[in-house]
């Protein structure tokens, strides 16, 4: 998810004091006089700038990493393109395809075992070379590569043979079917990935520390990767070899600022051209006149992760009845004035495996006490809960580049303690949040955490909710489930699907692994001068091909 931004006029106060204040100023002057320096607010027409909450890891999208701000993916679609894209309206649209696979055109087979992929003639990496079908193994390969910390290999390891025929067709035949495949190989996914080029990477192994990772030289997307200040800043320019012809913008200049009060005061001020503000923000900007908005429906959706490793979380009644404690409507309706509306599941409210009548246990103060009772935590002289002389502290984890989330754990820390819970809420930095491996999520090392999942254009969510899976931060296994996600990703019939999601959703909102808070509908600003600015579900860089500057 991407950052939001926090108020700053007089109705919120400021959490940091006068010190945190002046460092704010300091750093806006100085990311302006950079900024002047190549022509400030009224910086050259052609150059369109933005932000991003942190710093990339990697610019190679091969070993790209979710986080709650989508820093690596919203980089990497800007050189590389996808197979298959959303357009603003969430509708598919092949991209580096001529056409999305499926049985009506004879891209899949009739057992859902065979897909064939016909590339989009005419595209060109940045240095002219055309893109082959041996870019699309080569990238298969590296993959699926041991030698390489590719975060997930799901749906790829289920390719047993891959070939293919012509410089344009490749062919895939799975060990069984996997209904996401046509759409997201290559795709958009919970861990998407992009084709890269062969003649570049295959002289730079091991690919772990090829300097393409840092220097991403060659790419097939609408921009050009010129330099990485890290850190700091990132600059691209205007890919004159695009397939869709030179973008209008000559150049991106990117900012890395975690901070969202210097955000805010950027984008008022004229130094970034789009950013993402907080619903609370909304009233404060929205008769800017140089500001324009648009509301998205995205995939992210957020949650409260329960780690079900540790006690008292792995038991039942004591989930429940944290679920119970916290009123997700009020969070919905004072902390996101609505714009994020309640769900109940992991799929997004415009998925078509969105199913309403999947209910999660609502705010019930009384009900929560008498499930904490039964769970042998009782009230001691202090008012706090207890058993055994044990006091039922938890630890909340949330990163502080979210106003909302920031605002989410403050309210959820109060509606614990007037249940009898003490909660310390630990800030960990995004990018500490989502390390692979050593990261707070990744090693456990939390109670509660305030997570946004961006999912896929496909439901599948074993990505979440499978035994073992890589953002399964809640340690949380039901063999039920394990079978349900079998069964759904090898159904070929999409009301099947819809059927086995429902079930999956029913005995998530039973057992309370985690607690949805609610799917985002996030509110870009962005400058007028800027045209073509259309958000999709999953990255607001998905078309810079088509932003241009008047």
């Amino acid at each position: 998810m991407p950052k939001n931004i926090r108020l700053v006029n007089n109705n919120t106060t400021n959490p940091f004091g006068a010190s945190r204040r002046l460092e704010i100023v300091l750093t806006l002057l100085a990311v302006l006089g950079s900024a002047c320096s190549r022509g400030g607010p009224g910086a050259p027409a052609a150059v369109v700038r933005f932000d991003l909450a942190a710093d990339p890891r990697s610019l190679d999208p091969l070993f790209s990493n979710p986080d709650a701000a989508s820093v690596e993916q919203q980089i990497a679609r800007l050189v590389f393109e996808p197979f298959v894209d959303l357009d603003a309206r969430g509708r598919p649209m092949p991209v580096l395809l001529q056409e999305i696979p499926s049985r009506a055109n004879g891209g899949v087979s009739a057992d859902g075992r065979t897909i064939r992929y016909r590339l989009r003639p005419g595209v060109r990496w940045s240095d002219g070379r055309p893109v082959t079908s041996q870019d699309v193994l080569f990238t298969l390969r590296a993959i699926l590569d041991p030698r390489n910390p590719v975060r997930s290999h799901e749906g790829y390891d289920l390719i047993a043979l891959a070939r293919a025929p012509d410089a344009r067709t490749v062919i895939f035949r799975l060990r069984r079917p996997w209904a996401p495949a046509a759409t997201t190989f290559f795709s958009d996914g919970f861990s998407p990935q992009f084709v890269l080029p062969a003649h570049v990477l295959r002289a730079q192994v091991p690919l772990a520390r090829a300097a393409f990772n840092a220097v991403p030289s060659v790419g097939d997307g609408p921009f050009r990767f010129v330099s990485w200040q890290r850190g700091e800043s990132l600059r691209y320019r205007a890919n004159p070899a695009y397939w869709r012809g030179t973008p209008p913008v000559a150049e991106l200049s990117i900012q890395t600022i975690s901070d969202p009060s210097t955000n805010l005061l950027m984008l008022q001020s004229g130094a970034l051209d789009w950013n993402l503000i907080a619903p609370a923000q909304f009233a404060v900007v929205r008769r800017d006149p140089q500001l324009a908005f648009r509301a998205v429906p995205t995939s992210v959706v957020a949650g409260l992760a329960f780690n079900t490793s540790r006690p008292p979380l792995d038991d039942v009644r004591v989930r429940r009845a944290l679920a119970m404690s916290i009123d997700r409507n009020a969070i919905s309706a004072k902390i996101t004035l609505g714009f994020y509306p309640v769900t109940n599941v992991i799929q997004p409210q415009f998925s078509w495996a969105f199913d309403r009548a999947v209910r999660e246990p609502g705010y019930d103060p009384r009900g929560a006490d008498r499930l904490f009772d039964d769970a042998g935590w009782r009230r001691g002289p202090d008012g706090l809960r207890q058993r055994g002389g044990t006091p039922l502290h938890l630890t909340y984890v949330q990163f502080p580049e979210t106003a909302t989330g920031v605002r989410v754990a403050t309210a959820v820390q109060a509606s614990l303690r007037e249940r009898g819970l003490d909660v310390t809420i630990k800030a960990v930095s995004n990018a500490q949040l989502f390390l692979p491996r050593t990261g707070v999520l990744a090693t456990g090392n939390f109670d509660l955490a305030y997570v946004p999942w961006t999912m896929g254009a496909d439901p599948d969510d074993s990505a979440v909710l499978a035994c073992g899976a890589p953002s399964n931060y809640m340690r949380w296994c039901d063999p039920r489930v394990d079978r349900l996600e079998r069964a759904a990703l090898a159904a070929t019939e999409t009301s099947a699907r819809k059927r086995l999601y429902a079930q999956i959703g029913r005995i998530v909102a039973a057992q309370v692994p985690v607690l949805y808070l609610f799917n985002a509908d996030y509110i870009y600003a962005y400058r007028r001068r800027l045209h073509g600015f259309a958000p999709n579900g999953f990255v607001p860089t998905w078309n810079a091909y088509q932003w241009r500057l008047k």
